[in-house]
């Protein structure tokens, strides 16, 4: 069994992520610019992490990061294992180290596209994707949302704290409203 560990990623290793595995793992009209997260990073309302087997990168999770009243709370912008990794537990490894690193968080909140509306291998990937965070300590907070044209169900990473959809709309509108600018918030923001 292959024993793994979390780390908060270097400036220089998020751009290099980013140039070699996320522009791969992430349709273009889902990736933010790498200015935006850098712009995120220097106002202290992003951070990434790596999983690592020794010194080699095995995956990794980018979140947007905000305080309200002294608590943190964040958005998994982005989640993936490298592709010959995919399969192998390690993305539910990854998942299990980030519940504890973040244990501290009010509260984590995760998207996945809602499978309503697809059908055949389409409705099957997204119905996975859902039952792996389900399984991997996520609970539905019955909160959707539009970005960009693209639907999702909100899924909040299970810290024992309970919100309610407002509370979760509320949040996940702070968290939206943190990055991207007001005119484009108004334009492709439905929550």
């Amino acid at each position: 069994m292959k024993m793994f560990n979390c780390r908060i990623l270097t400036r220089d290793e998020i751009a290099s992520v980013y140039n070699a595995f996320m522009k791969q793992d992430f349709p273009s009209d889902e990736l933010k610019p790498l200015s935006m997260i850098t712009r995120s990073l220097d106002k202290g309302e992003y951070f990434c992490y790596g999983i690592f087997s020794g010194d080699k990168l095995c995956g990794y999770a980018y979140f947007v990061s905000i305080i309200m009243d002294e608590k943190q709370y964040c958005l998994l912008d982005y989640f993936a294992i490298l592709s010959d990794l995919r399969g192998q537990g390690t993305g539910s490894e990854f998942l299990h180290l980030l519940r504890e690193e973040l244990k501290n968080a009010e509260m984590v909140i995760c998207e996945s596209e809602d499978p309503v509306g697809t059908s055949g291998d389409e409705l099957d990937i997204r119905q996975r994707r859902i039952a792996f965070y389900l399984r991997n300590h996520f609970i539905d907070t019955g909160v959707k949302a539009e970005i960009f044209g693209v639907n999702y169900v909100l899924l909040e990473l299970d810290s024992g704290r309970k919100h309610s959809e407002a509370e979760t709309r509320n949040t996940y509108s702070r968290l939206y409203s943190s990055f991207l600018p007001e005119k484009l918030y108004r334009r492709f923001v439905r929550i």
